[in-house]
């Protein structure tokens, strides 16, 4: 029998029933995309963009998985060492990502099923080389967990948050495990925070992102220097750099942000918008820049040499359309150049 004592007693308890459901509500980590914003892709993303997401992830629908010891493209022309091969296995994680993001999309069976084979085998069959360079996109098949975790099992879960807790670990930790002196002041050391970022958050483990965080605020002003200048443009002479560098960060910051934590807006991390300022011009078409032509690193000049694309003549502005339409998500003035730019469907849908 129910008594008054119990109805009262219920009552009392409803101010305190979301601060006891909160962290149930939040057990389901993610990466970039929440559980509940996974479900309201498909409603949000514009048709059109769906569409070409869609028909991408349809040619490669029944990719097979190309597992590797060890992936490597870091240094390697063209044809050398086993590039050929690792450019494949990341294309897996980045296939992982779209496939994902097309069966939110229009629910197509397939794309979950090569999603799902991804993942698992990737998280538990790779160990990780700890080289950013080789492996940021690692952190695409992260996104692509997040799409998909509801249809994994508790094991596989578990299995891919183990995976996400050694990526972390690694990637976050001090000193750096793989590269020289200036790989903790460029491009690489913003690819590790990213895909440290991203395993972290995916892990659930409050410590992880703590130090994520700590390596961010840290990282902004060694990487970018008065007046928005990022030290990639210094030591590479190339645009391209650059923007190789803040698009990882703004990915970490976009996570971040997703999360209730707005990195962006943090006065520590006040270079990165100057950087966006900095390379605003360029990217307008304003200014143009000759690449690569006062590199300081041996390799880009065997780049130029072997005339591969991207490392002679003027920078293509359209280079920089992720870096605005990231950047646009923690800055809305930035989304007229970000439209402009055109950046790829899958990023206009999972970004």
């Amino acid at each position: 029998m129910i008594t008054r004592r119990d109805v009262l007693g219920s009552l009392l308890m409803l101010p305190f029933a979301g601060a006891f459901a909160a962290p149930r509500s939040t057990a389901q980590p993610f990466a970039l995309t929440s559980p509940a914003r996974a479900a309201a892709l498909k409603t949000q993303v514009p048709s059109k963009v769906a569409m070409q997401v869609t028909r991408a992830a349809q040619k490669a629908v029944d990719r097979p998985v190309h597992m590797m010891a060890e992936v490597r493209t870091g240094g390697l022309l063209n044809g050398e060492g086993g590039r050929k091969e690792s450019q494949q296995a990341q294309e897996d994680w980045r296939q992982a990502r779209l496939q994902a993001l097309a069966w939110r999309l229009s629910g197509e069976a397939a794309c979950l099923d090569n999603a799902r084979k991804l993942v698992l085998a990737w998280s538990r069959g790779y160990q990780p080389s700890f080289s950013p360079v080789d492996e940021t996109e690692l952190a695409s098949l992260l996104m692509g967990v997040d799409l998909i975790q509801e249809r994994l099992s508790g094991s596989e879960r578990e299995q891919v948050q183990a995976f996400c807790r050694t990526l972390a670990s690694g990637y976050l930790s001090d000193p750096i495990k793989v590269g020289g002196p200036s790989t903790a002041r460029n491009n690489w050391h913003s690819h590790r925070i990213k895909i440290g970022t991203a395993a972290a958050y995916l892990s659930g483990d409050a410590a992880l992102v703590a130090r994520a965080r700590e390596r961010f605020m840290a990282h902004v002003p060694r990487n970018i220097g008065e007046g928005g200048v990022p030290f990639d443009f210094e030591q590479r002479d190339a645009l391209h750099y650059t923007t190789y560098s803040l698009e990882p960060l703004l990915t970490a910051a976009l996570m971040a942000k997703q999360h209730g934590d707005d990195w962006f807006a943090d006065p520590a991390a006040r270079r990165l918008k100057e950087a966006l300022a900095w390379l605003t011009p360029y990217a307008q078409g304003k200014k143009t820049h000759e690449e690569f032509a006062n590199s300081a690193v041996p390799f880009d000049r065997k780049r130029v040499a072997a005339k591969q694309k991207g490392f002679t003549g003027n920078w293509d502005r359209t280079g920089a359309a992720n870096v605005y339409l990231l950047a646009s998500r923690l800055d809305e003035s930035y989304a007229p150049l970000a439209r402009e730019l055109q950046p790829p469907a899958w990023a206009q849908a999972l970004f």
